[in-house]
């Protein structure tokens, strides 16, 4: 009797054993499965002096559609040169949602830090947003957040022109990474331009020897995002590859892998073809590297941590000059005097002439007019559509605003505008965002 107890016993302990092993196996998959891109960074000893950033990231424009993730893409790109890179805070320009005038700006910037280097520096580009081909020129242009995808030519950037003007720059290599195709089409892979039913394979620019594009598609291609990583697919396996060589990295090697990867992943995720491209005319481009030593040390991120967006672009000076001029203050105030009396019309005239001159704030309260109830001409896409004015232009109080608009309509989108207050420091912002997140 007591033999076959034990026996019992003894079949009872194997097989908790076996589950609790297996229980662990699962455990450490669920743990590996979290160390996505986004979370699991590493981090350089080495701090790089000599290397200069400008990361663009174009997701909310103005009279097109959005890009889905890029505004993630670049503040993870982001991270991954000041942390993994080791390059200096001070030597990055990261800019959300740009305008003509500051993508023109920051590229000023670029020139004037790699002369002043007198060719011992070099620089690192990214771009994710549209990009646009001219029907006529067959040129290809990065599409600002307030320009016209029928008119490329008047309200883009060429990259003509500015793979030109890089190729003056006195440096010892630029690396440019374009997540975004030229074809007029959107991530979807529909066309940007309703009016145009086929894609366009616009024109190879040259480049100069100083300098390697790395293109997230070819031709008529459409640059598709990786929907269950949040993230564009090239720019999700460019964080990929650093993440697993610490950003110790040849372009060559950083290419293929990528390459190779976007290629497989696109026709299985999206069904559609996508093969990033290079192009280069110095022999030696692969063997560029992104840092000099492997990082080893990890940092663990959170990711609702997003930080505040700095100010970088004259154009935001000069918006928030204009916000401190007396005259679009007192019209703000007299606004908000008239809202309190519930002379809404009133208060309207003076908020639309603030928002002539071009204030942000007069934005922001105009979309508080519009969303409230007591107001005739209430409208909630209205107000939607005068919150987004100034949210892009990092007013916080409007991004918390849009947040709010989405809950419960769009969660993915609500998310998105909250994370942006919450990183900024609105309190009520980062509750909200740990409420939809549960």
């Amino acid at each position: 009797m007591w033999r076959t107890n034990l026996n019992i016993d003894m079949n009872s302990i194997m097989r908790y054993t076996l589950l609790y092993v297996i229980g662990m196996m699962l455990c450490l998959g669920s743990v590996r499965a979290q160390d996505s891109v986004d979370t699991k960074i590493f981090v350089n000893d080495v701090k790089d002096e000599n290397t200069f950033v400008i990361i663009i990231s174009n997701e909310n424009y103005k009279y097109e559609e959005s890009v889905p993730f890029a505004r993630s893409d670049g503040e993870v790109f982001r991270i991954y040169c000041q942390k993994t890179l080791g390059i200096s805070e001070s030597n990055i320009r990261f800019v959300a949602d740009a305008t003509l005038n500051e993508m023109n700006y920051q590229f000023s910037w670029l020139e004037d830090a790699l002369k002043a280097y007198d060719g011992t520096a070099r620089a690192i580009i990214y771009y994710t947003g549209h990009g646009m081909p001219d029907e006529n020129s067959k040129e290809a242009y990065l599409l600002p957040v307030d320009g016209f995808s029928k008119s490329p030519a008047t309200s883009a950037l060429s990259t003509k022109v500015l793979y030109d003007k890089l190729g003056k720059m006195n440096s010892k290599s630029i690396m440019v990474f374009l997540d975004a195709c030229f074809s007029g089409a959107k991530r979807d892979g529909k066309m940007l331009a309703s009016s145009r039913g086929v894609a366009i394979k616009p024109n190879s620019n040259p480049v100069g020897s100083n300098t390697v594009v790395f293109s997230a598609a070819q031709g008529n291609e459409t640059a598709y995002p990786y929907k269950s990583m949040k993230h564009g697919m090239f720019t999700y396996y460019l964080l990929d590859k650093l993440q697993q060589t610490g950003g110790a990295v040849t372009m060559g090697d950083l290419s293929d892998y990528v390459t190779t990867q976007v290629k497989r992943k696109s026709v299985v995720e999206n069904g559609k073809s996508q093969t990033p491209s290079v192009v280069a005319v110095n022999n030696d481009w692969k063997s560029w590297q992104l840092a000099a030593k492997a990082a080893k040390k990890i940092e663990t991120r959170n990711v609702l941590d997003v930080p505040a967006q700095k100010p970088v672009a004259k154009s935001d000076d000069r918006v928030k000059k204009d916000n401190q001029s007396e005259q679009v203050k007192a019209l703000i105030n007299q606004g908000k005097k008239q809202m309190r009396a519930m002379q809404y019309e009133k208060a309207r005239g003076y908020f639309l002439e603030a928002v002539d001159s071009g204030s942000v704030e007069a934005n922001y309260q105009m979309g508080m007019l519009y969303i409230n109830s007591n107001y005739d001409g209430h409208n909630r896409e209205t107000a939607k559509n005068y919150f987004l004015k100034a949210a892009t232009s990092s007013h916080v109080e409007a991004q918390y605003q849009l947040g709010l608009l989405y809950i419960g309509r769009d969660k993915d989108t609500a998310r998105k505008w909250l994370r942006l207050a919450a990183g900024a420091g609105h309190e009520e912002a980062r509750r909200r965002l740990l409420s939809l997140n549960k």
